[in-house]
């Protein structure tokens, strides 16, 4: 599975360039396009490449719906891999300082639609969401992306192990209450009542 199955990339940064930036260069004050076809030097190529290694690396690490910990620890191995990936990937701090293009923000959509199909799968028993599991997605993968940028534009960085428990504790705090069974439960013992 590709990025391009998800988003059209060379319309989206067309779509960018259109919008009020002359395709020969870049327009006075915006340094977000260089050149034609290229986002703060970085092509469409580049963009899709990077995008497409990393959700690669992210469905090769997925323990499944089957993961021994449940829907938790499959989100945690996920946004593990994905923040180790963008860490460790040269490319990162580049991507990460775009500006909030339609094509970044689609990326981002992307990923929330994912991350809110699992959140509904995994509350198949589980009460109805306030907000809904596509706000809750769109939170917390909007988090991670914000937590990731901060980090790789730090000098010097944060041990990446530290930004990956960030993420993880922010996504975990948002999804996690789309998954809490309906009703609460009060454990007693057999003979109490």
């Amino acid at each position: 599975m590709t990025i391009e199955s998800f988003l059209p990339v060379d319309e989206l940064i067309a779509d960018d360039a259109l919008h009020g930036r002359p395709s020969s260069g870049s327009p006075a004050g915006d340094p977000s396009f260089d050149a034609p076809g290229r986002l703060l030097g970085l092509t469409r190529q580049d963009l899709d490449a990077y995008f497409t290694q990393i959700a690669e690396a992210v469905e090769q690490d997925d323990p499944g719906p089957a993961a021994r910990g449940g829907w938790e620890e499959r989100e945690r191995m996920r946004f593990s891999t994905w923040v180790r990936r963008v860490y460790e990937h040269p490319l990162s701090p580049a991507v990460f300082a775009l500006p909030a293009t339609r094509f970044v923000r689609g990326v981002q959509l992307a990923q929330a639609a994912e991350l809110a199909f699992r959140i509904d799968v995994g509350r198949a028993r589980a009460k109805a969401a306030k907000p809904s599991a596509e706000v809750r997605a769109t939170a917390a993968v909007a988090s991670a992306w914000a937590i990731a940028a901060d980090a790789l534009s730090q000098s010097p960085r944060p041990p990446r192990e530290r930004v990956v428990g960030d993420v993880w504790t922010i996504v975990r705090e948002t999804i996690e209450p789309a998954l809490r069974p309906a009703g609460t439960f009060q454990h007693r013992s057999h003979s109490s009542w």
